[in-house]
């Protein structure tokens, strides 16, 4: 009875204790040989605990998705290992330009010792990122376009570390990749954009397939059990969930400032979770990552002359 009362209780405090250790860790390698070797640490120790706990607390919903696992570890490459310096290069060039050609170089760089305590800007950080994420990812179900984009994020089936990376590379910059570019031009102190992004590693926790409770984090970090219901095959029928719920990528206060939180329970309190987890669409889980990676979804042309191709080749010779 005890063994099982702390196996309960490890559900709640597996996460937020992970969070600290990795956050703790991931602030400890900055700037230290292993660091540079390795500059995805915490996302590779994130993957590695996730992974762990799935198989320690499995979830009785799970949809196995092992036929997958090639698409989810090319997606994850392309977006832990190359899309950051990629993304860089393409951008910050542009976003560099109209500051420092309006505004003067100062703008850009002279801003880290007038912008307050480095704990304030850590808030700052942390709060601006994740308001980015939230309208970002919330325009991203709007937006016709973006949304055939970031939909094959949402063709997963059952939500786990491996295909927490898997989405099309421009859908993935727009979330996470150009907001940090933004403060990181602005001026923020380096140290604060790191302590921050150390917090926010809480949102690549959101994706662990394993049976973890939330509790009242539920109500200010994305938890699994928050998350789950942003991937219901089925949204809630209420016109302010249409385009889906629960749209904070680190954080689900937001959600509940705008209006977008949905964690519905039972009478004894519990967290229901949602029947089934896919595209709202009914669009199948993309396995072929070329097809995801160029977002044929999104350019029908492409799209044709893709499929026409695979048609072709599938007739036999005479």
């Amino acid at each position: 009875m005890a063994f099982r009362k702390f196996v309960d209780l490890s559900r709640y405090a597996m996460l937020p204790f992970l969070l600290i250790v990795i956050g703790t860790l991931t602030l400890m390698v900055k700037g230290t040989a292993l660091g540079r070797a390795v500059p995805e640490f915490s996302v590779f120790m994130v993957f590695f605990s996730i992974i762990t706990i799935e198989r320690i607390y499995s979830y009785s919903r799970a949809v196995s998705q092992r036929h997958m696992i090639w698409r989810d570890l090319t997606s994850t490459a392309v977006q832990a290992l190359l899309l950051g310096a990629v993304a860089g290069a393409i951008f910050l060039p542009v976003l560099h330009y109209f500051p420092e050609t309006f505004l003067g170089r100062r703008f850009l760089f002279g801003l880290s010792n007038q912008l307050g305590r480095l704990w304030v800007q850590v808030a700052a950080v942390f709060l601006l990122s994740n308001l980015w994420q939230y309208w970002m990812h919330r325009f991203q179900h709007y937006n016709e376009f973006l949304w055939k984009l970031h939909g094959y994020h949402h063709g997963v089936t059952n939500i786990q570390a491996s295909n927490d990376l898997v989405s099309n590379p421009l859908d993935y910059v727009f979330r996470n990749i150009l907001g940090a570019l933004l403060l990181g031009i602005v001026g923020f102190n380096p140290v604060a954009i790191a302590i921050a992004s150390a917090f926010s590693a809480y949102a690549r926790f959101s994706h662990c397939g394993g049976d973890m409770k939330g509790g009242w984090l539920n109500y200010f970090f994305n938890t699994p059990e928050v998350h789950r219901w942003h991937h219901s095959a089925e949204f809630p029928d209420d016109e302010r969930f249409r385009y889906g719920c629960n749209f904070g990528v680190g954080v689900s206060f937001l959600d509940i400032i705008f209006g977008t939180f949905y964690l519905p329970k039972d009478e004894k309190g519990r967290v229901i979770a949602p029947p089934r987890l896919g595209h709202p669409s009914g669009y199948a889980d993309e396995p072929n990552y070329l097809k995801m990676f160029f977002g044929v979804r999104a350019f029908p042309a492409l799209e044709r002359l893709i499929d026409g191709k695979k048609d072709l080749s599938s007739v036999p010779a005479e």
